[in-house]
């Protein structure tokens, strides 16, 4: 189960994290930190169709791997990252362009990953995953970026602020999306069948999602909010400090979330 968490979020991390590329002014930030994040970018994803891999070649039983078409697409969105990040190494990147693939890459997730069926809850639902998948690597970006305002002291604190604000929109709406699906959807237990989601959170199975809701969302939003009065007081190593807080509690939280959809098949 440990494998199939690691490929899911290292996916995700991968077709998501070159978004947040955007809310970085090519001409206030050295090249070296598109260099950083794109191989960042690279690394991840690679690691991911490596593990799958090697289950496929050594037979190991697995309920979730990437189907074989969909595994080609993932590899052409990451060499594709590669020849943009070894063409552009001296010039302005095409961050469009990087985004574009970005987002084919999250359809690619949607196919491989999620219910085949397009009905209002699932759609609601992997809406929702995906943005838990945008807001932990929001959050990984933001702390990034948070270091590098020690390689340029005179980077103006807006660009931080900006990316600070971006992944307090996504937790937000994780939390509605969350409180949404908890409040009218139902589920299916293996151990009390067909019952209504707000119901398994009251018992043995769903207790663990607690922790996940929390930490991950109701946590990480109050640790956000107090990032964003740290960066206005211009303590801009203080926020990534609380930054790298969040990033342990989103991670956490995303981490069950996955191991909940990849167990019991319930998506939050």
């Amino acid at each position: 189960m440990v494998v199939q968490l690691i490929i899911i979020l290292f996916l995700g991390f991968c077709c998501s994290y070159p978004i947040f590329l955007f809310l970085t002014p090519q001409n206030k930030i050295k090249e070296n930190f598109y260099h950083f994040n794109l191989g960042l970018s690279i690394i991840i994803g690679s690691l991911a169709l490596l593990i799958n891999f090697l289950i496929r070649y050594f037979s190991l039983k697995s309920n979730v791997t990437i189907h074989q078409i969909v595994d080609y697409g993932f590899i052409s969105i990451i060499i594709l990252l590669a020849i943009i990040t070894w063409y552009y190494w001296n010039k302005k990147y095409p961050v469009l362009y990087i985004s574009i693939l970005s987002v084919i890459g999250l359809f690619l997730l949607k196919i491989n990953f999620y219910f085949e069926s397009t009905s209002f809850n699932n759609i609601i639902n992997y809406i929702s995953s995906i943005i838990g998948t945008l807001t932990l690597s929001s959050v990984l970006f933001s702390m990034i970026l948070g270091h590098w305002y020690l390689n340029i002291p005179n980077l103006p604190s807006s660009i931080i602020r900006r990316s600070v604000f971006v992944l307090n929109v996504l937790l937000i709406l994780r939390l509605i999306l969350g409180l949404i699906i908890i409040s009218t959807q139902s589920i299916h237990s293996p151990l009390y069948g067909h019952i209504k989601f707000l119901y398994f959170l009251q018992s043995f199975e769903g207790i663990i999602l607690w922790v996940g809701i929390l930490f991950g969302i109701i946590g990480a939003i109050i640790i956000n909010i107090l990032t964003i009065q740290t960066i206005k007081l211009q303590a801009i190593q203080s926020a990534t400090g609380l930054l790298y807080v969040n990033l342990v509690m989103i991670l956490m939280g995303e981490m069950i979330f996955k191991y909940y959809f990849l167990t019991k098949n319930i998506l939050l």
